[in-house]
């Protein structure tokens, strides 16, 4: 028998298509298990004439990742990040960099919303790379580490090629002083985590370049395409580009507010004479699900979600609401009758009920259902996370099981899942209530 933790992780009006062949999506990020570490990166052409491409590497570090400490009234944490490529397992190139972060509230130590982005450019020559990030805590003598390996193709072809997509989170003007973000005229935020949320007039911003072969082609078809993992194509379009000079800078935007939350794939498809498809590129996102999202797409499942906590009267008051405002007024009626801080910024409630649904949907999803459905998400959400996991893996004659212990309340419960097809997917047996029992049982 072990005893663990669970994990506390966490365009345009699209016009419907005939969906593709389903594919596995093609994805360059890498994030710690709690995604508040994220790496991606992209290539682009360089003008220097003894290398072959630029190497922008994206980190993103969130206060959630840092060891704070408290000193004079205020919260520190030291953190060192080193990039390091290898080629052929010998060092090529490296980076490093030091910083201290300051905060005045603790709770803003634990943020997963703070956080810091930057951008680190190599020039690199054709090959095969390993590259290593590094964020390291020296106080706490903590490391988390990403890794993944890029290929380097040469530039020189004889057809129209495209660079890397760059998902982007924000925009301005390039200003008088150079940045490390900056794209030509505009100043271009990386998108590490290609998260997304569709609270209101949300957009996907996305920067390429395109690179004319020694044809020298006047013009190249661009085709963009998204795709939903489930529901395939949602949204073409195709737009011609003049190559007025050898390289074309592309900054793009596309309306996703009627986008359903779930994984998306955005491909670029260049195409040439005859609409021959000259080159392609892939870059994947989510769309996350938010209680707007809900309200929008799928009310009956927000208010299922709230029926777990809420008395029968307050669900009665959610139902049967048809308009968007009528839903929203519903919505924010509820949250309000159950602030426990009212007239503040924040409803902690809230905030804690929503946290645990992407809890339970993160760990205890299955092929058959979302995870707050299961049994084990829908304890999670009303109790939060047990005090004590026992978990008996199989044995001879004996099937799976879990014990869940809660001691907070003045009031034991104790809730017993068993995976009754040994499959993984763990059933709640009675007493459903996780009442009358005791630790031993």
């Amino acid at each position: 028998m072990k005893k663990i933790n669970l994990i506390t992780a966490l365009c345009i009006v699209l016009s419907l298509a005939v969906a593709l062949p389903a594919q596995i999506f093609k994805s360059t990020r890498h994030e710690d298990k709690n995604s508040t570490f994220a790496v991606d990166y992209a290539l682009f052409k360089t003008d220097d004439t003894t290398k072959i491409a630029r190497l922008e590497i994206y980190y993103q570090i969130f206060n959630a990742a840092l060891k704070f400490e408290e000193i004079d009234n205020s919260f520190e944490a030291e953190y060192e990040i080193s990039v390091e490529l290898y080629k052929k397992k010998k060092k090529y190139d490296s980076y490093k960099f030091s910083q201290v972060v300051r905060v005045v509230k603790k709770a803003k130590t634990k943020s997963k919303t703070d956080y810091r982005i930057n951008q680190v450019d190599f020039l690199v020559e054709e090959g095969k790379y390993e590259v290593k990030v590094r964020l390291y805590n020296p106080v706490h003598m903590k490391e988390k580490i990403q890794k993944f390996k890029v290929k380097v193709k040469k530039y020189k072809h004889k057809r129209t090629k495209i660079s890397d997509i760059e998902l982007v989170q924000a925009i301005a003007p390039s200003g008088d002083n150079a940045s490390v973000f900056d794209k030509g005229k505009l100043q271009l935020i990386p998108s590490v985590r290609h998260r997304y949320s569709t609270e209101s007039n949300s957009s996907l911003y996305f920067y390429m370049e395109l690179y004319q072969g020694y044809e020298l082609e006047e013009n190249v078809k661009v085709e963009t395409v998204l795709r939903h993992r489930g529901k395939g194509m949602l949204y073409r379009d195709s737009l011609t580009s003049v190559f007025e000079t050898p390289i074309v800078r592309q900054f793009r935007e596309l309306s996703i507010d009627e986008l359903r939350p779930g994984k998306y794939e955005l491909i670029i498809t260049l195409r040439g004479k005859r609409n021959r498809k000259v080159d392609t590129k892939y870059k994947d996102f989510e769309i996350l699900w938010t209680p707007t999202a809900l309200i929008k797409h799928d009310y009956d499942v927000l208010v299922k979600q709230i029926e777990l906590i809420a008395s029968s009267e307050e669900v009665k008051a959610l139902k049967g609401k048809e308009t968007m405002e009528e839903r929203i007024s519903a919505f924010n009626a509820y949250w309000e009758a159950n602030d426990p801080t009212v007239g503040t910024f924040e409803n902690e409630t809230k905030n804690e009920f929503y946290r645990r649904v992407a809890v339970a949907n993160h760990n205890f999803s299955t092929i058959f259902g979302n995870g707050w459905r299961s049994d084990q998400g829908r304890i999670f959400i009303m109790y939060g996370e047990p005090d004590q996991l026992d978990d008996f893996p199989i044995e001879q004659n004996r099937r799976p099981y879990q014990e869940w212990h809660y001691f907070h309340n003045s009031r034991y419960l104790k809730f017993i899942f068993v995976d009754v097809n040994e499959d993984g997917i763990y059933k709640l047996i009675y007493p459903y209530d996780g009442l009358n029992q005791r630790p031993s049982n």
